[in-house]
């Protein structure tokens, strides 16, 4: 009897040893599961957050092309201003030479008279 028990001690122990090896493969096959679930989701995160940074790129782009356009309209005005002005300063000289034409004309208009008295 002595040799049953011996015997059946060693494969109960061989059987125990291989339940637990088993439920540690079956352990560490859910653990993979979970770290493909988990892999798979930061990857869609991923993928979310470069489409984001994508439309931001774009939309960062779009503003520069905005801003070089509003700066060069801002130059072609400031010109027109100061072309403006310069016309302006033109026709204020002109317009002092043709009053002074005008009133030497007057003068002369009045002066020859009272020359002749």
């Amino acid at each position: 009897m002595t040799d049953i028990s011996v015997n059946g001690g060693e494969n109960h122990g061989a059987l125990d040893h291989r339940v637990a090896a088993l439920a540690e493969v079956a352990q560490m096959h859910q653990d993979l599961i979970s770290a493909n679930d988990e892999i798979a989701s930061l990857k869609r995160e991923i993928d979310r957050e470069q489409d984001r940074v994508s439309l931001l790129i774009g939309e960062r782009d779009r503003y520069r092309h905005e801003a070089t356009v509003f700066r060069s309209k801002l130059i072609e005005l400031a010109t027109a201003m100061a072309n403006i002005g310069l016309l302006t300063m033109q026709a204020q000289e002109i317009m002092k030479i043709a009053q002074e034409m005008a009133m030497k004309e007057a003068f002369d208009e009045i002066l020859p008279d009272k020359k002749s008295d």
